[in-house]
């Protein structure tokens, strides 16, 4: 599927406010409810849409440190990579995991509720999986810009 300038209008709507009315973004692209809705459904049948979500105060939900947590592993074969991904994707301390190039094999974001606690999830959670040659954290000071919108 090619996506057009109508798609791309509607992705950009839908990336600022995912709970737009279909009437009122139907509005903003200029087209009716029953193409937009199409377009929609189309998209998230196609993948472009991965879904819906919300996101939360970390601080009012209790959750407040943010930690960027870098992962090397002391061996890189695709068993093993695999298999740490599936533990850390089980961890719900764990909101974002990437698979990086360079020093470091993840990056992990994770929320605690205080610094003793992350320390708690670093030794039992992740020090201790399989694999695991060094951990490096970062606690975050302050967050500029928060899972911002694709420029589309």
């Amino acid at each position: 599927m090619q996506l057009d300038e109508i798609d791309l209008k509607i992705l950009n709507h839908l990336q600022k406010d995912g709970r737009i009315d279909v009437a009122a973004l139907s509005q903003k692209v200029n087209l009716s409810r029953t193409p937009v809705n199409r377009r929609i459904e189309i998209m998230q049948k196609q993948g472009f849409i991965k879904g819906f979500t919300v996101l939360l105060d970390r601080e009012k939900v209790g959750r407040p440190v943010l930690i960027i947590t870098h992962v090397k592993l002391e061996k890189q074969t695709t068993e093993l990579l695999s298999e740490f991904e599936s533990q850390v994707t089980k961890m719900p301390e764990v909101q974002f995991c990437m698979h990086v190039s360079g020093l470091w094999n993840f990056i992990l974001h994770v929320s605690a509720v205080s610094p003793q606690a992350y320390f708690s999830f670093l030794m039992e959670k992740v020090n201790s999986l399989p694999n695991v040659a060094h951990t490096d954290s970062c606690f975050v000071m302050r967050e500029c810009k928060t899972y911002g919108p694709l420029a589309l």
